[in-house]
């Protein structure tokens, strides 16, 4: 998979990449469309590759919708599998959710994909906080 272009309009999302951590953080700053979705997926990647591969990313979705099936969808069938090709190793994405635990066990399209923890050679996991986020990326090295 070859990123797509990588141009993202900076009040839908911005990225940046802590050498000190290895990590790379891309925060959602309002709901978005699919295709936006996609190029800022598509900009992490890039990053992720001009960064050593990087493969411990902090997703920010608090300001974007949660339950989006098609973007769900495309994530898990389409990118998601193709990341530990292209960077050539075991990706980890802890996604800073603010998740209302009520909405998850009454909402089917929520509960199926946060249960949908794992990737062919990477994992995701959701969380309330940023802090334990940034733990749990701590403890994949």
């Amino acid at each position: 998979m070859v990123p797509h272009a990588t141009t993202y309009s900076p009040d839908s999302f911005s990225l940046e990449y802590r050498p000190e951590q290895r990590m790379l953080i891309g925060r959602w700053l309002r709901p978005v469309t699919l295709d936006e979705l996609k190029a800022h997926y598509h900009a992490l990647l890039a990053a992720a590759i001009a960064h050593d591969n990087c493969c411990h990313w902090l997703l920010d979705v608090r300001r974007r919708v949660a339950i989006d099936t098609d973007a769900a969808l495309w994530f898990r069938e389409e990118f998601g599998p193709q990341l530990p090709l292209v960077l050539g190793r075991p990706v980890w994405l802890a996604y800073f959710a603010m998740v209302n635990q009520e909405l998850a066990r009454t909402n089917p399209a929520l509960r199926e994909n946060m249960r949908l923890g794992s990737l062919q050679d990477g994992h995701y996991c959701y969380f309330n906080q940023e802090s334990e986020a940034l733990a749990w990326l701590a403890q994949q090295r």
